[in-house]
């Protein structure tokens, strides 16, 4: 399977009922989004983009981007993109366009100011003059030419952190995200009545699995009009939208903006999330105000989305409430196991293996991808439950040992404080420690938000009433580091964890 043949769908007629994709400018139906994918195929071809050509992607998550990786998918390009970020930097595509040194730039983008930049440095920068005047204005309904009719290997390749932390390129081929997208979305329920909201990227998992998985199962797809989080309820809720998925911190916003100005969710019918520990106390509060199936997901961007599953009936048992981190079970897709060498108590690296993983890491300079082997070191620690289900720990790299020699989790502890209120984000660090101390890691619990703005005293009892309700007192923290102001964050919404680190004053810390 290809991502265009969930676009031309031969199952399905071309004018299929209704819209299927509704964008911010129009709503298109199977056909015009035929139309629109036929007239950008046809412009690449004419600027020189040929079957096999690496390209550095710059898109909008939009229907133009959706658009643009079905035309790629038709001639058979080989897509590089930098996983998971909203708006890369100029510095970042430049930097990209000199390690990677692809054959063609293509600036998808409404303001065009990147591509630019890029084509005054001299890269070939393919664009879409025509989308100028909006894909809206296209006449026709050209038929698609597909020009590389088998899936292509080394079909996309993100640029990540990977699984320990140093950047990396991830492999994968056009079978293997097409796969994930027809498992995902079976295990979500899409179905032709759907509607689904793109609350993702197209550039990570969620925004592909959930935009081509809708025009797979002929569902509706809807994309937000802002990547404002805070709109994003009246807009589910104007949309009459079934699904949506969120990660923690998105759904914290969202969850807040809905506190403060409610809406009829009614059509919603699952939410699903992951890709962090989720609080929960956040998931207790959302789960009231929107009652629908909750699905929890774990996988990575080297399986393309997730494998390992907590569905409803399992956050109706409270098996969530068990575990900080739980992730259910896993499906038919992947092999788990835990690796038993260094594993303590049950608590192991986790190991995948099975066809639906990655084709390797990519070295970028010179286009040679290294297999992952017969098993896939994830860099997670986790451990599997007698009955099955696969609970998360934390990452191997993120772990931190306490002075009396107990394995800290950042993700156990992160989970209890951001439930705390008046914290608006929480990291667990090991903070090197000084004088007679400097060899010793210092578990540090840092936090943002009004708590901070309290009396030291008030802010250990509340810190400590949060972790003694989830955690036995080996396992916590050594100090509080507390700040008013907000902490450092990426393009992606993650806290910038050296940032604060720097932030920490080892006189100001509170002793827990």
């Amino acid at each position: 399977m290809k991502l265009i043949s969930m676009l031309s769908h031969p199952g399905l007629p071309a004018a299929s009922s209704g819209p299927r994709v509704v964008g911010g400018e129009r709503t298109y139906t199977r056909a015009e989004a035929l139309a629109a994918v036929a007239h950008m195929a046809d412009s690449l071809r004419e600027q020189g983009l040929r079957p096999g050509h690496r390209v550095l992607a710059l898109v909008d998550h939009d229907e133009r981007g959706l658009f643009f990786l079905a035309a790629a998918s038709a001639i058979g390009l080989r897509l590089l993109m930098p996983y998971n970020l909203q708006a890369a930097a100029l510095p970042e595509w430049l930097n990209l366009v000199a390690s990677a040194r692809p054959d063609f730039v293509v600036d998808a983008k409404r303001d065009g100011a990147c591509g630019q930049a890029l084509r005054q440095a001299g890269a070939r920068v393919a664009g879409f003059e025509f989308l100028d005047e909006s894909l809206a204005a296209l006449p026709d309904r050209r038929p698609v030419t597909i020009d590389a009719p088998d899936p292509v290997e080394n079909f996309l390749v993100l640029f990540t952190s990977g699984t320990t932390g140093r950047p990396k390129a991830i492999s994968l081929s056009e079978s293997l995200v097409c796969r994930r997208i027809a498992s995902v979305t079976r295990w979500l329920d899409f179905r032709a009545d759907a509607r689904i909201f793109m609350s993702g990227l197209l550039n990570n998992t969620t925004g592909v699995i959930f935009s081509f998985g809708a025009l797979l199962h002929d569902a509706t797809l809807v994309f937000p009009t802002s990547r404002n989080v805070e709109d994003w309820p009246a807009q589910v809720a104007r949309s009459r939208a079934t699904h949506l998925m969120l990660r923690p911190v998105a759904l914290k916003r969202f969850v807040a903006a809905l506190e403060v100005a409610p809406v009829d969710l009614g059509a919603l019918r699952t939410i699903a999330y992951g890709a962090a520990a989720m609080p929960r106390a956040l998931l207790e509060r959302a789960r009231a105000l929107m009652p629908c199936n909750w699905v929890q997901g774990y996988g990575l961007s080297e399986t393309f989305g997730p494998f390992c599953w907590l569905d409803e009936a399992g956050h109706r048992d409270g098996l969530h409430r068990r575990h900080v981190y739980c992730v259910g079970r896993p499906d038919e897709t992947l092999e788990v196991a835990i690796d038993p060498a260094g594993a303590i108590d049950g608590v192991g690296e986790v190991l995948l293996r099975g066809s639906a993983v990655m084709e390797g890491y990519c070295d970028v300079h010179t286009g040679v991808v290294s297999p992952p082997g017969e098993w896939l070191r994830t860099g997670d620690l986790g451990q599997i439950t007698p009955q099955g289900e696969l609970v998360l720990k934390g990452r191997i790299d993120n772990t931190v040992m306490s002075e009396n020699g107990h394995r800290i989790y950042p993700e156990e502890v992160e989970a209890a404080l951001s439930g705390i209120p008046g914290v608006a984000d929480a990291v667990l660090l090991g903070i090197a420690g000084q004088g007679h101390a400097a060899l010793v890691t210092r578990p540090v619990a840092c936090i943002s938000g009004e708590l901070a703005a309290s009396e030291p005293g008030h802010i250990r009892d509340v810190v400590a009433s949060a972790l003694s309700k989830s955690l036995s007192r080996e396992k916590w923290p050594g100090w509080i580091f507390a700040s008013v102001a907000p902490f450092p964050k990426s393009g992606n919404d993650k806290v910038m964890k050296a940032e604060v680190a720097r932030l920490v004053d080892a006189g100001g810390l509170i002793d827990v």
